[in-house]
């Protein structure tokens, strides 16, 4: 018979964090995930203020005056 102690055998019995071991400087998947879509949402209520928010114009018109030009090019050949 050995007289030495049994060893601990999971993780936590040896004093080691359980679960997966991230390298430090990492980010969670969920918190990464709920950091993108709070920034469309606050991406989205920006817009729409941007836009005009509530007081929207119901159509928008855009007019500009561009003179008209034409170009003439010869074929080649001639």
């Amino acid at each position: 018979m050995s007289t030495d102690e049994p060893q601990p055998t999971t993780a936590r019995a040896r004093g080691e964090r359980s679960g997966p071991q991230r390298p430090a400087g990492t980010v969670r998947r969920g918190v990464a995930i709920a950091v993108a879509i709070a920034t469309l949402i606050i991406g989205g209520v920006i817009g729409y203020f941007a836009g005009g928010g509530p007081d929207a114009p119901t159509e928008l018109q855009v007019v500009t005056n561009l003179p008209a030009v034409t170009v003439t090019v010869p074929a080649a050949g001639q």
